[in-house]
């Protein structure tokens, strides 16, 4: 069915006048008449009754009004659909992040996005960096809040947030007292870790500086959760190695204080997406994170 009859009937439907209706649609009264005659032979129903005094709609008509507004209605938000889907208002976007995301950039991120892009619906995934450069190969993410330890050619990346590592050590611990701790000063310690898979960034990290201190830190336990990670610095179990933002945990019992001599130790984020599927919602994405890791707004 043609828009633009469907257009030329609901007029004069309004207006039972064909003199007024082909004033607002900007034509002649003939080229109405002939508009309104051919669909009512595309249909096979009368839909006017007309008189030299009046015009007024049959009982198929006025049915007909009513299913011909709300495919109006259904087009021009369908069109309206397409218009933003192009501009990246509205869309689904998939975004990967590691686990100490949510302590520093990504709240903030996704607080900025859901205010920019309000239609945009958010799936966050938690994943390590391997795992993220693998499924954003695979197109099961949009994007990834990673660690910068890939060489992945076919990726586009912006450095998002960098922090230095604190030690987290239980209260009461002699070391406690000290404002910076040096790395040396841990070399009796046993440390909590994530399990070898997912600290090979913060082993990356430190493995120098544990060279020049002369150790190879001693693991009490293996855990996933940096959560569960501070629990055990709480019950006395060991100390861990965060990055500064953790320490917004402010679980009881834990103290944090900062590495001393180790200020090029940092913790860095990137956001990384496939260069050949840029979509208008990531390239919004990536706007929104770019203000963001300015520190704009």
């Amino acid at each position: 069915m043609d828009q633009r009859l469907l257009s030329f009937f609901v007029t004069l439907a309004e207006e039972l006048h064909f003199v007024r209706a082909a004033a607002r649609l900007g034509v002649t009264q003939p080229a109405l008449s002939q508009q309104i005659a051919k669909l009512e032979e595309t249909l096979e129903v009368k839909l006017f009754e007309r008189t030299k005094r009046r015009v007024a709609l049959t009982d198929a008509g006025r049915n007909f009004q009513s299913d011909a507004l709300a495919i109006l209605r259904q087009l021009d938000l369908a069109v309206a659909g397409a218009r933003r889907a192009a501009q990246g208002q509205i869309g689904r976007l998939t975004i990967g992040f590691v686990e100490a995301c949510p302590f520093n950039i990504l709240p903030v991120l996704v607080s900025r996005l859901s205010r920019e892009l309000p239609e945009v619906s958010l799936v966050l995934q938690e994943m390590v960096t391997k795992e993220q450069v693998e499924a954003l190969r695979s197109g099961r993410i949009d994007v990834g809040l990673l660690r910068p330890m890939f060489s992945e050619p076919g990726l586009g990346t912006l450095p998002l947030f960098r922090e230095n590592y604190v030690v987290a050590l239980p209260a009461g611990h002699r070391l406690t007292q000290l404002e910076a701790v040096p790395l040396t000063a841990l070399r009796e310690e046993r440390f909590i870790m994530t399990p070898p898979g997912k600290r090979r960034y913060v082993e990356g990290r430190f493995r120098a500086a544990f060279r020049r201190a002369g150790f190879e830190p001693q693991v009490a336990q293996e855990v996933h959760q940096i959560h569960t990670m501070i629990g055990l610095v709480a019950g006395g179990i060991g100390v861990a190695l965060v990055p500064q933002s953790v320490s917004r945990l402010n679980l009881e019992n834990v103290v944090y204080r900062s590495l001393k001599g180790l200020d090029s130790t940092v913790s860095e984020l990137v956001a990384a997406w496939p260069l050949d599927r840029e979509t208008p919602v990531l390239r919004r994405f990536v706007a929104v994170a770019r203000a963001v890791a300015a520190g704009e707004g």
